[in-house]
């Protein structure tokens, strides 16, 4: 039922629809791969404007403050007032640098976590700053035990909870990365994989669609063209048995009427001629409904021609009647003339023996 159906469907229709599904389909592909490429852009975006830059500047913190604690080494091991004060000069810009660093990391933040951790290693670099200004405050005293005494004690202590401050920083923006990176490898293979269902499913829908039509349309059109065929060759026991309401269905019903009323009008002339033979002239056509249009000629010809057949034969029935009169009038008139001339023969006869 639903097959006969869809094959009442007319061919522009199903035409329009097999083009409507690939438009649809190819729209969905456009639509999903725009969405999921976007989410890859930001995954990537994420990547390469927040994760990577705080990577790079938590690195670079915690490089700068290596080179703070050495050149804050070296203050306590020298005994040179000048390269003191050089020191202290290249230990204050390093101080400077870290804390722009710091400012510059809260441009790329990425939540909570990242704040609360590099909130708490500015915090331990805060400490160990503060225990370094007593720290170089007994180094210039020239206290150098006490001072070599503090930095690989308590001094060192707190830079290495400040550096692990700070590790722990990098270590969270690289996993980051590495999740965000994850993330877009996973959003490009479904990407991927719903590319290669969606074009496998309408490439398959389309395929059939496609089989469909060929198969509907290719069928009845060669049955057509042999029917016509054959009818043309004089074979009018043909008979197209395709049914359906689409465009062909119609057509070949057209021709199946068509080959109906060629045979019932060659079979009425068969029977008319055939009648006209044995002059019954006063035959009446069995179809004159099939005689319409362009056929309706046929039968007023046919039909003339019966009455002037029917005038003739009735014609020719008169002549001959009045042939038969003629005929009989000039037989009497030529016993008259006989016995007219016979008369005359013996007046003349009976006049001579008179005379004589």
């Amino acid at each position: 039922m639903k097959l006969k159906s869809i094959r009442n469907i007319n061919i522009k229709t199903k035409l329009l629809f097999l083009g409507g599904f690939s438009i649809m389909g190819l729209v969905f592909m456009g639509t999903e791969s725009v969405l999921t490429a976007r989410q890859i852009n930001e995954a990537s975006t994420e990547i390469s404007q927040s994760w990577v830059p705080a990577i790079i500047i938590a690195e670079e913190l915690n490089t700068r403050t290596s080179d703070y604690r050495i050149k804050e080494y070296n203050h306590v091991i020298t005994d040179n007032d000048r390269d003191r004060d050089r020191l202290e000069g290249e230990m204050d810009q390093i101080q400077q640098d870290i804390a722009q660093g710091f400012k510059d990391y809260e441009l790329y933040i990425t939540n909570e976590s990242d704040r609360k951790l590099m909130e708490a290693a500015e915090e331990e670099w805060s400490k160990y700053l503060d225990y370094s200004d007593s720290l170089l405050a007994v180094s210039r005293e020239n206290r150098t035990q006490e001072a070599f005494d503090m930095i690989i004690g308590e001094s060192r202590q707190l830079f290495d909870d400040a550096s692990n401050g700070l590790l722990k920083v990098v270590d969270f923006n690289r996993k980051g990365a590495e999740a965000a990176s994850i993330h877009g490898d996973r959003l490009y293979q479904q990407l991927a994989k719903v590319k290669i269902i969606t074009i496998c499913l309408i490439s398959g829908v389309i395929s059939l669609l496609v089989i469909y039509l060929v198969i509907a349309i290719d069928k009845p059109v060669k049955a057509l063209v042999e029917g016509t065929r054959r009818v043309a060759n004089g074979d009018l026991e043909v008979y197209l048995p395709y049914r359906s309401e689409d465009e062909i269905g119609i057509l070949t019903n057209s021709v199946n009427q068509l080959i109906k009323r060629l045979k019932y009008i060659i079979d009425d002339e068969k029977y008319l001629f055939r009648e006209i033979g044995s002059e019954n002239f006063g035959v009446k056509s069995t179809c004159e409904h099939a005689y319409r249009g362009d056929f309706a000629p046929i039968l007023y010809s046919i039909t003339s021609l019966m009455s002037r057949l029917d005038a003739a034969k009735k014609r020719k029935e008169r002549g001959e009647s009045a042939d038969t009169e003629e005929n009989v009038k000039e037989q009497l008139s030529g016993k008259a003339v006989c016995r007219e001339i016979t008369k005359h023969g013996r007046r003349k006869m009976d006049a001579s023996d008179k005379k004589g």
